[in-house]
């Protein structure tokens, strides 16, 4: 055994694999809930963080209703119906943000403040058939209390074109994706499917956008999910949803907002913080 435990001393047990350019947008995607737990208020003295060392960690995980993206400081993007869900609970919306220290990883929950509705530049009204809203979650990083979820970079969707190779990620399935498998439970991180562009949709009327379609079947808890160029990590849309089959399940086409209707409503969006 003595040879055996030598040549597999320096297996990677705890590693997260490599960093790619899938994994660093990772980094700037995620979950949007419901925690079922009050998380005591962020102070200079206290980390209102979940480790998977916890007993019992798993009973802490969130009720994940969809996916938000990093879109600006104290700023992030998401469907309009993801808010509409958290409304309907009735409770605290939260987002679950990752710090990565040394192969562990710890969540830290910060509120939503506010919620904001796709305003239309057309009529500078707001435009609910568009299904887009801008979460304000004013989150500082401090050095006892790290935020670590960096904006991401937009991409030019008006140069997109069929056929073009594009990767989605968010988080299919609300926490019951982390509960999949014996091992590994509870540890909360984006899941990614790669395909193409297989159709834009032009809008029709005054009230719509263009829409991209991907060859790619997504899931509850990907509304809100990044769209990307794989080779530069650009966003270049917003999942917003997806067909299933009549026994439920996903087919390959889900569909997004491109970027060039996102990025300018974020940029435009500014607050005060106190």
């Amino acid at each position: 055994m003595g040879k055996y435990q030598d040549i597999t001393k320096n297996l990677p047990w705890k590693s997260f694999g490599k960093e790619t350019i899938t994994s660093q947008v990772g980094r700037s995607i995620v979950p949007v809930g419901i925690l079922p737990f009050d998380p005591q208020p962020i102070t200079t003295d206290y980390l209102p963080a979940i480790s998977l060392n916890e007993q019992n960690a798993e009973q802490f995980l969130m009720n994940i209703v969809g996916t938000a993206i990093q879109a600006g400081n104290g700023k992030l993007v998401t469907c309009a119906h993801v808010v509409e869900a958290l409304l309907e609970q009735k409770k605290n919306g939260y987002i679950l943000a990752r710090v990565y220290r040394d192969n562990t990883v710890v969540y830290i929950s910060y509120p939503i403040q506010k919620a904001l509705h796709f305003v239309d530049p057309r009529t500078n009204q707001v435009n609910k058939k568009i299904d887009l809203a801008v979460l304000i979650c004013a989150a500082k990083s401090t050095e006892k209390i790290p935020y670590e979820t960096p904006n991401v970079a937009w991409g030019d969707s008006g140069q997109v074109g069929v056929g073009d190779q594009v990767i989605i990620g968010g988080f299919p399935y609300g926490e019951q994706m982390f509960l999949f498998t014996k091992s590994n439970r509870g540890i909360i991180q984006p899941t990614f499917y790669s395909g193409v562009i297989s159709a834009i949709l032009p809008a029709t009327n005054s009230e719509e956008t263009r829409i991209l379609q991907v060859s790619i079947p997504s899931a509850g808890g990907m509304s809100g999910g990044a769209v990307f160029d794989p080779q530069t990590g650009k966003i270049l849309g917003m999942v917003t949803s997806c067909v299933h089959s009549q026994g439920g399940i996903p087919q390959p086409m889900s569909y997004a907002l491109p970027s060039e209707i996102i990025s300018p409503f974020v940029e435009v969006i500014t607050f005060n913080t106190h």
